[in-house]
This record gives structure tokens, C-alpha cells and sequence, in this order.
């Protein structure tokens, strides 16, 4: 009888759940029209939405030489006349990539195209469904949210590129997923189109026209799905909170449906199932000789189906992370895979991106910063908001204990150096600690929230590296 009520109550939680995401959904689209509008008043369809081509001109616009690059990120170096470090180092790794000179030109490029999220003001009001207070502003309270932003941003990014996308494109693809202001379906690329299409379907009306609608990943659908973790706006999302969000969004919104698109988003405690992971991004089939992008498990094939970002809520030690657990972390950065750490230290939230090995730190970027809302996003803006020359340095004697790594796998090829990395982390476990990957690490309970207040370039073609 017990299990009974737990089932019907578990039922009627999941009712409850869809119930705000359908709600969510429909509230987010705040200007639609009927198929008899006339054609200037729905003139916001992409003119080529033949993906192929769009992918084919993509790529002949790559092919150019070093001094018309450099012309190119003209603007990040604009932007971007040198890095500004909070403490002097000798040499420092930016993910995986190693850099002895902060204002090296390289470094630059590549720092430029990682997205800055920081607080904003003057956005679309929100609303707090517990007070009813609203918000025009995230100051204080939304700094774990804007490192979650970048997180994703960053594996996003990688993705259009993969896709055969020029960097500015991708950037201007990427950051209006995010953007407080509503969009048109003109700043969406196709690939995305299947969010709209959702709407269609929960509308049962597939003659509905959308012409603004709020973006997936906007700090107002961020809280406005909060409310299924309890959480809402002028209140903390923990790391672990805000990563369940993102997948509830991809999942019941459709985004990554497109076939080119073809991704999933993981989420892992403590430490990665492995097999979870290959029956989420392989497909079983016969053995294939002309493929060789499989996995064999048990007897069975299975071949590389799908992109993957894939995010690992972790917690280390009880009021430190102890010392052995330092060589693992820098390592994860060594992974061309690794898109970050998202934690911090107490009531303040960061987005990890590389450590300087001398001193036991951590680079990271920092959201604590209050800008104007932009209503368009341009590159123009993005360079100048999106980017920031002032990367930081944190001992990792004073981070938080708690906190979320981040992959994204594009290709068969990054997705191997993860498994070959977990394999390597299984059998090495006192020499090589990584973290929350091994199930041996029995400081974090999956039942306890991360729930700690931190509130108060160089050729196109080489950018699959990183």
C-alpha cells in the first residue's frame, strides 16, 4: 500500500512538473500571429534554410591565410590589448592549451571566443512566484546562473563549430540563446528551430507564426523552470540546480532535435557511467568494417551516434578539498574535451578555464560584474560584453568542495580521450584522484544538493583544437 501512494505521489510531482514547463513554454512566447497575417509582418524567415548549403559556404569562408585572420579578430584585439592577471605567473594553461606569455596573440584569439556572462540590469521584468516580488536586475544573487551560461555557452560553441560554422557566426548563434531580451526567429538558427516547432505542437495550431519568444537559456526561463527545484528569481541555484535545468530545457523544448544538430546533454553524480554514456551517444548495430568509430562492450557494437555535453556534479572533502585531489584537476584541463568547472568559494561563484601549475590555482572568469542589458546582440557587443581581459587566480586550498566539471565531445575522437581518461582514472586511482569520476569517493552524497550559498587566432580550421 505504501508504494502505491509513493508512485501516485511521484505521478502526480511529474504531472506537476510538466504542467510548469508546458506554462513556461507558452508564457515564453509573448508575440504570435495567425497565418493570415500579411508578409511584412512575418518577413523574419531565414532566407536559406538549406543547412547544407549554409555549411558548404561556411567552410569555403574559412579557407583564407594568416593576415586576413588577423584582420578579422581585429575587433578582439580591440577589445583584448592584453590580459590582466590578478597575480603574476610564469606560464599558465588556458583549458588545454599552454600559454608562458599573457599578451601572446594566441591567447588572446582563443581567450576571445570563451563568452562572459556577468550580472545584468535593466532586463524584462521577473518574477518571483513565492513573493511575487519582481526583477529588473540578477545582481547578488545570480552569479552561480551567468557561470552556468558560460559553461554551456562553451560546449554550444563547439558544437557550431563542429558544425562547419565560422567563429563569428557561432558567436552570434550562441550568445542570443542566452540574451535577456526576447528574439525573432531570425537570430535562431535552424538548428534550433525545433523549440518553435514545440510550441506549435502544444498549441495544436502548426499555422501559428512566432515572432518574438524568449530565449531558451535567458535568465527568465532559467527561474521561471526553477520553480519545479523550488527555486525562483532573487534566490541562489546551486551548480547541480542549474545544470538540471539546462537538460529539462533541451529535453522538453526540442532545441537540439535538428538532425545536424544531433546532441544530448548528460548529467552525472560523482563520477561518470560510462555505459549510461555510450547508450545515450552510440547506436547497437552489426559489426561494420568500413566504420571504425565504435565502442565494444559485452559482445555488442556500438558506433558513435550523437555529441554529447556532459556535465558531473561533484563534492570533495568536507571544508577543503584535500591535496592529492590537485593533481587531478589540472589534469582535467588537459582534456581537449574539458569545457570547465563551475563552484567557487564561499558567496562567490566562478567559471574555472585553466590552472597555473606553480602555485596550485585555478584561472577563472568572473561574473561579479553589473552591465546594461543589450536588446540586440551584435558582435560588437559581444565582444564588448561578452569578453573580458581580467582572468583571476584561485588557490585551490580556498575553493569550495563542491562544484561541476564540464565535457563536450564533438566527434568520436574527443569522446575516446574521455573514455581513455576514465579508464586511466579507474586503474590509477592513488596516483591520478580525479574528482568525483570513481565511485570510490564517498564524500558526496547524490541525495545532498551542492546547496552552498555563493550569492552576496591563428586559422579557423584549428579551432576544433580548441
Amino acid at each position: 500500500m505504501n508504494e502505491i501512494i509513493i508512485d501516485k505521489n511521484k505521478n502526480e510531482e511529474e504531472k506537476e512538473n510538466m504542467n510548469i514547463l508546458q506554462n513556461v513554454f507558452i508564457n515564453s512566447f509573448i508575440i504570435e500571429s495567425s497565418s493570415e497575417d500579411t508578409p511584412e509582418k512575418i518577413n523574419f524567415k531565414i532566407e536559406n534554410d538549406n543547412i547544407n548549403e549554409k555549411l558548404k559556404f561556411n567552410e569555403n569562408i574559412q579557407k583564407t591565410n594568416t593576415n586576413k585572420l588577423k584582420n578579422k579578430f581585429a575587433q578582439i584585439l580591440k577589445y583584448k590589448k592584453g590580459l590582466n592577471l590578478s597575480k603574476k605567473v610564469k606560464k599558465f594553461h588556458l583549458f588545454n592549451y599552454e600559454c608562458k606569455n599573457p599578451n601572446d596573440d594566441k591567447i588572446i584569439y582563443k581567450l576571445g571566443k570563451v563568452l562572459l556572462f556577468t550580472y545584468r540590469k535593466n532586463f524584462p521584468k521577473i518574477t518571483n512566484y513565492k513573493t511575487k516580488k519582481t526583477y529588473t536586475t540578477d545582481a547578488w544573487w545570480g552569479c552561480m546562473i551567468r557561470c552556468g551560461q558560460m559553461i554551456l555557452s562553451r560546449g554550444i560553441y563547439l558544437i557550431l563549430k563542429s558544425r562547419g560554422m565560422s567563429t563569428k557566426d557561432a558567436l552570434l548563434y550562441t550568445v542570443p540563446l542566452f540574451n535577456e531580451y526576447p528574439i525573432t526567429k531570425d537570430k535562431l538558427h535552424p538548428f534550433f528551430h525545433g523549440m518553435l516547432d514545440t510550441y506549435k505542437k502544444i498549441k495544436n495550431d502548426n499555422d501559428i507564426h512566432i515572432k518574438e519568444f524568449f530565449p531558451p537559456f535567458c535568465i527568465k526561463t532559467l527561474c521561471d523552470i526553477g520553480e519545479i527545484y523550488e527555486r525562483t528569481a532573487g534566490e541562489w541555484f546551486s551548480d547541480v540546480i542549474i545544470t538540471q535545468i539546462f537538460k529539462k530545457i533541451t529535453e522538453h523544448f526540442n532545441l537540439f532535435s535538428n538532425p545536424q544538430l544531433n546532441m544530448k546533454i548528460m548529467i552525472f553524480q560523482s563520477y561518470i557511467d560510462m555505459p549510461q554514456l555510450l547508450n545515450e551517444c552510440f547506436i547497437e548495430k552489426k559489426y561494420d568494417e568500413n566504420n571504425d568509430q565504435y565502442m565494444r562492450l559485452h559482445g555488442k557494437y556500438y558506433y558513435f551516434n550523437k555529441m554529447g555535453i556532459v556535465f558531473v556534479n561533484v563534492r570533495i572533502g568536507l571544508d577543503k578539498i584535500p591535496p592529492e585531489y590537485y593533481k587531478g584537476i589540472k589534469n582535467l584541463f588537459q582534456l581537449k574535451s574539458c569545457i570547465g568547472i563551475i563552484g567557487g568559494k564561499t558567496r562567490l561563484a566562478y567559471y574555472f578555464i585553466g590552472y597555473n601549475d606553480e602555485e596550485n590555482s585555478l584561472l577563472y572568469l568572473d561574473p561579479h560584474i553589473t552591465k546594461e542589458s543589450d536588446k540586440e546582440v551584435t558582435i560588437e557587443n559581444i565582444l564588448g560584453k561578452h569578453n573580458n581581459k581580467e582572468i583571476h587566480l584561485l588557490k585551490m586550498s580556498k575553493m569550495s568542495t563542491a562544484f561541476t566539471i564540464g565535457f563536450c565531445f564533438t566527434k568520436y575522437k574527443e569522446f575516446l580521450e574521455l573514455y581513455d581518461f576514465w579508464q586511466k582514472v579507474k586503474l590509477e586511482e592513488k596516483g591520478l584522484k580525479i574528482l568525483g569520476l570513481t565511485k570510490e569517493n564517498m564524500n558526496y552524497d547524490p541525495n545532498k544538493d551542492n546547496d552552498e550559498d555563493f550569492s552576496p587566432t591563428y586559422e579557423d580550421k584549428d579551432e576544433d583544437d580548441f
